[in-house]
């Protein structure tokens, strides 16, 4: 063999071993991702028939067929502009099978058998879900599963079963230095976006005077942290910023500042927990996180009694690899290179627009490499609570038989009654909740705003009783039959204060604004 060919089939060798050190934190990384699909799967699941089924607000059957007959129409290919597995059939028998065999896939990740096999259905099943989901499957949190669900495909071992006492699959080393550059965009652009949105309160600390009040779902602990003194509440905007701004160039330091930015990300994340109900999107990114801890770090008891073994002082073994290596190595090259200068544009655009992902001034070869994975949403920018709400508008929906007494419909999680104590949801996300959220901040309906159609079904479902839209409310004040008129209004809600809470018992204040949908009633 010619030298020029050996030296670069030993360096293709040399890429195709694993990265030293990191057996035991790939091993978890794997398994931990299998378990946030499992949580995300089953909290879709369990509202899905209401949101999207046949008889939900925005049905997906509709959509693809809307899709297809657009694609008909401009002789365009259905699946790259929605890819999704219900392009064949989309009914609730096929979406409940779908999350079933989600479930059953994350079960045998965890359990170690065909990682990756599974890891690569699970992620086109969940990107199925998403593309069919619409509004209620538009979270950054979503797209952040499917960018990290495609790289675990580039990690995990292909193997029918993976121990836990032989972690380390054959896989080349720069695969964990794109999970590291996922958790670096992350939490990088967390921090920039705030300071580069023009809100004065990210620069001045004031925001976290707001944040526990206004979130989309606040815990019972937020209003304890409401009623600390506002100093203090205001120094802890810029510990956040610095872990969210600095720490994510710890990535591309040592093992030891690694581990510092794994430590203050994860700290992060659970203060974040602890105060908020953020689905699984905390629980992901400490899954992330764990792309920063070497092995050595892992307490070597704790290893022991769970089997894992550590990869041994000689570091890893070369060995001949055979053709379905060399294979498996071309199509992880291939595919992570084109994830990277994917991942460029959206940084660079992101950059030059202030935390804005729109033109990148990158060549445009590179954006044509972006468009071709845009359709698969895995290459993603990102970048919350960009601006600080300062206000809570929450909508309210009412129902009438004679259009002058009023009755409240109240929600399972979102705030109505104002001595109900708000709860932990998370990491279940009742993405209804959500949605209105979103939707009150416009302070009034709009009939051509994105949120029109399933708000208006949503109102329909109220007048007509419908079973799947009441399923929504943990109170429904006309059981025997539905009412003649309903109308949702609009009120800014507050946190009582301590005196305020001593003296009604009540959690929340809240003033009228007026009405946020017209009313409607019944044809006689």
């Amino acid at each position: 063999m010619k030298p020029g060919i050996l030296r670069v089939k030993n360096l293709l060798q040399q890429a195709a071993t694993p990265l030293r050190g990191s057996a035991v934190s790939r091993s978890l990384f794997v398994r931990g991702l299998a378990l946030v699909y499992l949580i995300a799967v089953i909290s879709w699941w369990v509202q899905m028939g209401g949101l999207v089924g046949e008889k939900g607000l925005v049905p997906a059957a509709e959509y693809v067929q809307q899709v297809k007959d657009y694609s008909l129409a401009n002789d365009k290919s259905a699946f790259f502009l929605v890819p999704t597995v219900f392009m064949g059939a989309c009914s609730d028998l096929v979406m409940n099978g779908l999350c079933l065999l989600a479930v059953v896939l994350a079960l045998l990740v965890m359990a170690g058998f065909l990682q990756g096999q599974a890891l690569a259905v699970l992620w086109f099943l969940y990107l199925s879900l998403v593309t069919t989901g619409g509004a209620f499957m538009s979270f950054q949190w979503d797209m952040l599963l499917l960018e990290a669900g495609l790289l675990a495909v580039l990690i995990a071992p292909w193997k029918f079963r993976v121990s836990w006492r032989q972690p380390d699959p054959n896989v080349p080393r720069w695969s964990w230095w794109l999970v590291r550059w996922l958790l670096f965009r992350l939490m990088f652009f967390a921090g920039y976006v705030k300071l580069t949105s023009g809100d004065a309160s990210w620069w001045d600390g004031t925001a976290m005077l707001f944040h526990y009040q206004t979130q989309p779902l606040p815990p019972w602990t937020a209003w304890w942290m409401q009623q600390l003194p506002d100093g203090f509440n205001q120094f802890t905007c810029w510990p956040m910023l610095v872990v969210e701004i600095i720490f994510p160039f710890f990535i591309f330091m040592g093992n030891r500042m690694r581990l510092i930015a794994a430590v203050g990300m994860s700290g992060l994340m659970l203060l974040i927990i602890a105060t908020g109900n953020y689905t699984y999107f905390n629980g992901l990114t400490m899954v992330l996180c764990l792309s920063l801890v070497a092995d050595c770090y892992w307490p070597g008891s704790w290893l022991k009694r769970a089997g894992i073994g550590l990869p041994s002082k000689e570091g890893p073994q070369q060995k001949t690899m055979a053709l379905r290596d060399w294979l498996g190595l071309g199509f992880r090259s291939v595919a992570g290179i084109w994830l990277f200068v994917a991942s460029l544009v959206v940084v660079s655009g992101q950059l030059v627009n202030g935390g804005s992902l729109k033109s990148s001034p990158l060549p445009r070869w590179a954006s044509n490499v972006y468009d071709g994975v845009a359709p698969f949403r895995s290459v993603n920018g990102y970048g919350l609570f960009r601006v600080m709400t300062k206000e809570r508008p929450e909508i309210i929906f009412e129902g009438s038989r004679d259009g002058r007494r009023w009755q409240e419909y109240r929600l399972k999680y979102k705030p109505g009654k104002l001595e109900k104590r708000p709860g932990f949801v998370a990491p279940h996300q009742p993405r209804l909740d959500w949605q209105l959220w979103f939707a009150a901040l416009e302070r009034q309906y709009h009939p051509q705003s994105r949120n029109a159609s399933w708000m208006n079904a949503l109102m329909l479902g109220l007048l007509e009783g419908s079973p799947e839209v009441l399923d929504f409310f943990e109170y429904q004040p006309f059981r025997d039959r539905p009412p003649k008129y309903v109308r949702a209004s609009l009120y800014l809600y507050e946190f009582t204060t301590l005196q305020e809470r001593k003296e009604t018992g009540r959690w929340w204040k809240r003033k009228v604004q007026g009405l946020y949908y017209p009313e409607i009633r019944k044809r006689d």
